[in-house]
């Protein structure tokens, strides 16, 4: 057992845990984090117990181990002092809807996200908490491809942000819209709403986030068939600071993948299918939502390669997954492309 530390150690314990996340070493801040709450829990100080789990969840969650983050999550909303504050059961529950949404578990995602959400209304003096629930909300139902209801809830974090422009979460409350204004076809809105992002964001203050917003850019401006040269900008950038402060596998993986949807949709099959087919090989990597769509792209480039025996079981993989996530219509976009491929046979 853990040995009680006096306070000048535990107050050095946390001051290297905030220097590990900030350095973005979330494997180190994790071991700091854990420590920290061994620490807690044998001077049974709640508080700095329920601190420091959260902590932990939010490493792991970073490190894209989201079982593991789902699993601290489930325990601190049985913690006793999740039941006693709305605000800490907000975070708790907008915590497990991140880690839901990002091994694939959509519906759940959005359930996890709406209660957070709701736990928030009952804190209107903590704004920012509301806002990163509603993001969560967003994100899930954006992934889902329940696209109109994602629409009234950025339409509500908007509002939200108007009286709380200095929110630390702006920038990625704009980007969350402005994806899905892109889904939506809205792609005016969605170039605005993610301009507004990019001067909010910045590559000197977090080169990490900024590297994330140009991928999300990417991706939702591709699924909206926008092929403009600011879309292979964004991917560009994406790639450069990826490759300075590097990423987990799973941040490759699903880079490679946007960089093949941009390949599909430019006509170069040949130059995709290879990328793609990587990204099958390491599905295991990213969630099955992710999984799904690179079926369906590898199952687009072989149509367009004359492979229809390859793409016609490429997209029944990508249905199938498509249905495990609860992305409903999107593993009906896989269908409509297989029966168009048997149409032509």
């Amino acid at each position: 057992m853990t040995e009680q530390k006096p306070p000048e150690q535990r107050l050095m314990l946390e001051l290297q845990t905030r220097s590990a996340w900030n350095e973005r070493n979330y494997e180190q801040a994790q071991a700091f984090a854990m420590e920290m709450a061994d620490c807690a829990a044998i001077e049974e100080d709640s508080i700095g117990y329920w601190n420091a789990t959260f902590i932990v969840a939010e490493c792991l969650r970073k490190q894209g181990r989201m079982d593991e983050s789902k699993a601290f999550a489930d325990d601190l909303a049985v913690h006793p002092l999740t039941s006693q504050s709305t605000a800490l059961s907000a975070r708790v529950s907008t915590l497990a809807a991140f880690a839901l949404q990002g091994r694939g578990d959509l519906d759940l995602a959005i359930e996890a996200a709406k209660s957070a959400v709701q736990d928030s209304t009952a804190e209107p003096n903590e704004p920012s908490i509301r806002i990163e629930a509603q993001n969560a909300l967003i994100a899930a139902l954006a992934e889902s491809g329940r696209l109109e209801a994602a629409w009234q809830q950025s339409r509500s974090l908007a509002e939200l942000l108007s009286s709380n422009p200095e929110s630390p979460y702006a920038g990625q409350s704009y980007w969350a819209i402005g994806n899905v204004a892109f889904l939506l076809q809205r792609t005016d809105d969605g170039i605005d709403y993610h301009r507004w992002a990019a001067k909010t964001l910045s590559p000197t203050n977090d080169l990490d986030l900024w590297a994330r917003f140009n991928h999300g850019s990417a991706q939702v401006r591709l699924a909206a068939g926008v092929v403009e040269p600011e879309t292979l900008e964004c991917i560009e950038r994406a790639e450069l600071a990826s490759s300075i402060v590097g990423g987990t596998e799973r941040d490759h993986e699903e880079l490679k993948l946007t960089r093949a949807h941009w390949l599909v949709l430019t006509g170069q099959f040949e130059a995709s299918a290879d990328l793609l087919r990587s990204v099958v090989a390491n599905k295991d990597l990213v969630a099955s939502h992710t999984a799904a769509q690179a079926h369906f792209l590898l199952g687009q480039a072989l149509s367009g390669l004359g492979n229809k025996a390859g793409a016609t079981a490429n997209l029944e993989l990508s249905e199938e997954l498509f249905l495990q996530s609860g992305a409903e219509d999107r593993a009906t976009a896989a269908r409509e492309l297989i029966e168009s491929l048997r149409r032509r046979e």
